[in-house]
């Protein structure tokens, strides 16, 4: 039995891959949504940019870290000092969505939690794999809660 369910995660880190703007936009909102419903205090919003996206563009928050391919050396290892601090705190819940690029995940795959849950992509270090049967991030997020709710009334 897991002793961190959904419903006292309070703690969570959200792994996402910014593949475009409009994208990016939907997951924020459904995440936002997700949130309300839950106990979540302290949230943690990673964002992995693919080569081409300026961080500086991109609208900034306190809560929100963005990671580029320049924050990554080719050891692998992280230049960012404010990701790499942050990375050190231990969350209840790491969530990963649609994540593909071998050295974030790497890199992020060790974050300090109690449950990991990979959604829609491999990730060996998971305790739950969810695999959504749909693209719009709105329903994805939807789904993952429904499923993270699930396990937590089974429990």
């Amino acid at each position: 039995m897991m002793s961190n369910t959904w419903t006292s995660v309070k703690n969570l880190t959200v792994v996402l891959s910014y593949r475009n703007e409009e994208r990016y936009t939907q997951f924020r909102k459904a995440l936002d949504m997700m949130l309300n419903d839950s106990e979540v205090q302290d949230l943690w919003l990673v964002v992995v940019l693919p080569g081409g996206i300026k961080k500086e563009e991109l609208s900034q928050h306190k809560l929100i870290s963005y990671l580029g391919p320049k924050d990554i050396s080719w050891l692998g290892k992280l230049t960012d000092e404010s990701i790499a601090s942050r990375m050190s705190r231990k969350s209840d819940m790491v969530l990963w969505f649609e994540m593909n690029d071998k050295k974030p995940v790497k890199l992020l795959s060790t974050l300090p939690t109690k449950t990991m849950v990979a959604v829609g992509i491999e990730l060996s270090t998971a305790q739950i794999q969810i695999q959504p049967t749909t693209s719009d991030p709105s329903e994805i997020v939807t789904f993952v809660q429904q499923t993270l709710q699930k396990i937590n009334d089974y429990e």
